[in-house]
């Protein structure tokens, strides 16, 4: 089990779910400590997240300080933070993680496709942030965040592979969605051939996919 002697490895293991689990490109977690953030874990990051990452600290701390997320669907219409150079992500989201005194760090997610959160990404967000608060050493002040329920979710986040969670979400999307596979496939911004490969890939019966009714034949008077 990845356990407190191992905080980033923690974090990093969080950060390839949660990426996962959103189509994220690239993440990170930002320590926080007398005013200032740090880079704590990342994946896949370069200067483009450092730099956004800079800018929305500068001109939002107060925003995350309060807990509230900082999300940005579109960077090239969003008056908020600065234009870029066109080449960095195109949407981001920075999460508040809260310990007992106060911000502890920040989780950051980006996509390089606008709005890629919905809002129930944002709450699951959210939730992971109090993963995150374990592993930079503090505890997230909530009646969820009980040690039982950490430990739990450290060793779910320790067996479980990244395809495994893929394949949680597919079915997820499906279900809600009615196994309409275009309808998925826009929402995951894949193409349908995409989530008939991971159909086969994650062992999924294609009998589940309702097959198209045939047209009936028009009426003739």
């Amino acid at each position: 089990m990845v356990g407190a002697d191992d905080p980033r490895r923690l974090a990093e293991r969080t950060l390839e779910v949660v990426m996962s689990l959103t189509n994220g490109r690239s993440g990170a977690v930002f320590s926080h400590d007398q005013g200032r953030i740090a880079l704590f874990a990342s994946r896949g990051i370069d200067q483009h997240v450092l730099d956004a990452a800079g800018a929305v600290w500068s001109g939002q701390q107060e925003t995350l300080h309060s807990g509230q997320t900082f999300y940005v669907p579109d960077v090239n219409s969003d008056r908020r933070i600065p234009k870029g150079d066109g080449t960095g992500p195109v949407s981001f989201a920075m999460v508040p993680v809260l310990g007992n005194d106060g911000l502890a760090a920040v989780l950051y997610v980006d996509s390089l496709d606008p709005h890629f959160c919905s809002t129930q990404d944002l709450e699951r967000l959210t939730k992971f942030s109090r993963i995150i608060a374990k592993a930079v050493g503090e505890a997230a002040p909530s009646a969820e965040r009980i040690p039982t329920r950490a430990e739990a979710w450290e060793s779910y986040l320790e067996r479980t592979p990244v395809e495994d969670m893929e394949r949680e979400k597919l079915l997820l999307l499906l279900n809600r969605n009615e196994w309409n596979i275009a309808r998925v496939a826009r929402l995951m911004g894949v193409t349908r051939r995409t989530i008939y490969l991971r159909l086969q890939r994650y062992n999924i019966p294609r009998e589940r996919v309702p097959k198209t009714r045939p047209r009936r034949a028009p009426a003739t008077s």
